[in-house]
């Protein structure tokens, strides 16, 4: 495949053949693990479905759609459920970014970034909309951008393979980002959403046996593959 990896198999447990039904159990785990997220609609849900899988094998994609975690009010549990999904990415996610303002710095933010080959990219707490800069719209659609290093007299060519998350209150994508990235809203429809209760910590779940359930993202795939 070209790629090399560093991880500890025996943490991971997917068929060589899942059947339908194995994948069925898979994803009944995976919606139990995002079971308190005030999803706006089904629609919503299969969106951060769909951002888990992808996150779980990104690497193997030459290209893959921005994830976009939209919500009316502070506390719905956005950045929660960005950590969540960048979680399956890789064990440690790296520190989110703030959005850039103009293309010039949305290029040179990208290029820093995209140089350590970070499993994702994350814009967390989005005060505008989702502008589509250049730059951003080539690392969505392309396998590689360019761009003159910082500091130093010299271009770079980095690797996109990386899973692109944001977050906001009432923003969205725009322009031609609106078909490049997938937004999933959440709606708790209270007041305060801060001052909601849960019953339990998909997060800290997830950190404690992170294998088991990439294994679950991992097997819904495979077995998508066997049966085509």
């Amino acid at each position: 495949s070209g790629f090399f990896g560093v991880f500890d198999a025996r943490r991971f447990d997917v068929p060589d053949k899942p059947s339908r039904a194995n994948a069925d159990a898979a994803m009944s785990r995976l919606r139990t693990l995002l079971g308190e997220f005030a999803f706006a609609t089904p629609r919503d849900e299969a969106g951060a479905l769909a951002a888990v899988l992808t996150a779980a094998i990104r690497p193997s994609l030459p290209v893959a759609p921005m994830f976009h975690i939209n919500a009316p009010a502070a506390g719905s549990g956005k950045s929660y459920l960005t950590a969540l999904i960048a979680m399956f990415a890789a064990d440690s996610a790296p520190p989110a970014s703030a959005f850039p303002t103009t293309d010039e710095e949305c290029s040179k933010l990208l290029l820093a970034a995209l140089l350590e080959a970070p499993a994702a990219v994350i814009f967390d707490n989005l005060t505008s909309d989702l502008h589509d800069f250049k730059t951003l719209c080539s690392a969505i659609t392309e396998e590689s951008i360019q761009g003159r290093v910082l500091g130093v007299s010299k271009t770079a060519t980095v690797g996109t393979r990386a899973l692109f998350l944001s977050s906001g209150n009432n923003v969205m994508p725009v322009r031609d980002m609106t078909r490049r990235a997938v937004t999933v809203t959440l709606d708790p429809r209270v007041e305060n959403p801060a001052t909601r209760n849960f019953h339990g910590d998909p997060l800290t779940a997830l950190k404690q046996d992170r294998g088991a359930f990439v294994s679950l993202a991992l097997t819904i795939v495979r077995a998508w593959i066997v049966s085509s």
